[in-house]
């Protein structure tokens, strides 16, 4: 039996089971929904009596492993029928959405949302959003092609695109010298993250909010070393600074020189009158 993580009791379901309400007798009463119609199973005088029992029916209709009550105790072969897609997905496939001429694949994981990349085909991103669920390992009922396999050791090979003029991701240069970091949002849509001195200061904005997006790291600027890289850019930034602080010193020092040879030259004037 594959294994697969158990999605959490309902607040409203008290007993701790799936498919079980206690009546006001203090038993418990077994249900289970078929096509939309609540089917009534048996009401037992203990909880696990009426688990059971929903487990039995649930196997019956073939239910996901993540909504029986005993998913360790399912016969040995037993094989969930694959779930049918959501009527309002238009791409057809699970995961994947239409963005512009592209598709975008994600994956929801615990509540936490996570971007898994823009592809061409509607197809590629479905594959990406099957590799996902196979590396969270969860129910492969959820997949889009249960019959493909897959080595999740090595990533695919992904059509690599040309960045901006930068060189960086996210980033452009204004006439005015300054870099523009930008990231996109849907629908066709951009956010602005700011201007700043350098282009590594942009692209490294560009991260930053790409990371909070949950964006891969082909998908960033500077994936393998990105503490690394704001490092060395706060380095850069420390020693300019230390640069324009030593340049402030040696001007006022020169300006204490001149001041000093001035007034010099001005007592020497009184000495020679005064002969």
């Amino acid at each position: 039996m594959p294994k697969s993580k158990r999605k959490k009791r309902s607040k409203r379901n008290k007993t701790g089971y799936f498919g079980l309400v206690k009546t006001s007798t203090g038993r418990y009463r077994a249900q289970i929904w078929i096509d939309g119609t609540m089917k009534y199973i048996g009401t037992y005088d203990t909880a696990k009596e009426a688990a059971k029992a929903y487990d039995k029916e649930a196997i019956k209709l073939r239910k996901p492993f993540s909504t029986l009550n005993h998913p360790k105790k399912a016969p040995v072969g037993y094989t969930p029928i694959q779930q049918a897609l959501k009527s309002n997905k238009a791409v057809g496939y699970r995961g994947v959405t239409k963005s512009g001429k592209k598709f975008q694949a994600y994956i929801t994981i615990e509540g936490k949302y996570t971007y898994l990349g823009t592809h061409d085909t509607p197809k590629e991103a479905a594959i990406a959003y099957d590799r996902a669920v196979l590396k969270a390992n969860k129910s492969t009922t959820l997949l889009n092609f249960p019959e493909m396999v897959h080595n999740l050791d090595v990533e695919p090979k992904r059509k690599k695109y040309k960045r901006s003029s930068t060189g960086y991701r996210g980033v452009s240069k204004n006439i005015s010298g300054n870099y523009q970091a930008m990231i996109s949002i849907g629908n066709d849509e951009k956010k602005g993250l700011g201007t700043f001195d350098t282009a590594i200061q942009a692209a490294l904005a560009y991260d930053e909010a790409a990371i909070k997006k949950g964006y891969t790291k082909s998908r960033l600027n500077f994936p393998k070393d990105q503490k690394k890289q704001k490092k060395q850019e706060k380095q850069k930034k420390q020693e300019k600074q230390e640069k324009q602080e030593k340049q402030k010193k040696q001007k006022k020092t020169k300006k204490k020189e001149l001041l000093a040879i001035q007034e010099y030259k001005e007592m020497l004037e009184i000495w020679n009158d005064m002969e």
